[in-house]
């Protein structure tokens, strides 16, 4: 089974939502080094959106939003999921360049072990695009069950010391990123058939109401910490969660059935190896870089 034009045009666009990820990442990692404090009281929050590079990282999440729902017009989560871990090889690169030097061995190592996996990964996932859209009761299931499973890492997060505050946040940020993936297929799907009356659809408000959340928990889990621990684990949390939604409520499975699930383990832990190559620690930008 080999992968038809419309799942490599949605890999395409894939990779269109990695780069803008990218940006918005770095944007939001030199917000955090402008407005230090935890986003938890109403100062620092103000003192957030009152910086134009906050409203720069919105347009920037805002691109990968229309990229992603384009590549999921085209290809199913678990081919499209794991090609986030793309953001990390771009973000990383260009956040050490900021910081005043140039990646180690160590890191390009990281980098190729990263796509190596990734590669591997798309080879072993669905090719055909077989993907179900949620059932208005399987969307309303998700879409409240991840509200309170965000609700609850957000509230036992800000009870952690904080580097394990910034990973339980960043944890969270890519389940609810991984999780509106899947709320926005199903959204793309039932569009497609229904019309105007899929905005009734549990899915479509979850879709946006989960986004946004994620958006402010990745943003809170940069604040005090370098670029690369925070977004290594919301690059992996992400298309974890996805493929546990799309293989348990959407029909999606990897190719081979679950034997295939033996080797994309082995590749999603190789990828995860050279996550932590990468993942060094990053000199801090200058604050006056706005």
């Amino acid at each position: 089974m080999s992968m038809n034009s419309l799942v490599w045009l949605g890999v395409l666009l894939s990779v269109g939502s990695c780069t803008s990820y990218a940006a918005a990442a770095v944007a939001q990692w030199r917000l955090a080094v402008l407005v230090p404090e935890p986003l938890t009281g109403r100062r620092p929050l103000a003192a957030l959106l009152s910086r134009p590079l906050w409203w720069a990282s919105i347009l920037l999440n805002g691109g990968r939003a229309v990229f992603q729902v384009g590549a999921l017009t085209f290809a199913p989560l678990t081919v499209v999921q794991p090609l986030g871990v793309l953001t990390l090889v771009m973000a990383i690169p260009w956040a050490t360049r900021l910081g005043g030097r140039r990646l180690t061995a160590r890191e390009r190592l990281g980098a190729l072990l990263a796509v190596v996996s990734v590669a591997a990964l798309l080879a072993l996932a669905v090719t055909d695009g077989h993907s179900e859209p949620l059932t208005a009761a399987e969307g309303l299931t998700v879409t409240v069950g991840t509200l309170a499973l965000l609700i609850a890492g957000a509230w036992a997060a800000g009870r952690c010391p904080a580097t394990w505050r910034s990973h339980l946040l960043a944890a969270v940020a890519g389940i609810a990123f991984g999780v509106s993936s899947a709320l926005a297929k199903t959204t793309i799907t039932v569009v497609g058939t229904d019309g105007g009356a899929a905005l009734l659809h549990p899915a479509s408000a979850g879709t946006a109401v989960i986004a946004v959340f994620g958006l402010f928990l990745a943003q809170a889990a940069y604040q005090g910490m370098e670029l690369g621990a925070p977004l290594g684990v919301t690059t992996v949390a992400n298309p974890v969660a996805a493929s546990v939604v799309g293989i348990a409520f959407m029909g999606e499975s990897f190719l081979g059935g679950p034997l295939g699930l033996i080797p994309a383990v082995l590749a999603a832990g190789l990828c995860a190896y050279g996550i932590s190559l990468l993942t060094a620690r990053l000199p801090a930008p200058a604050p006056h870089l706005d």
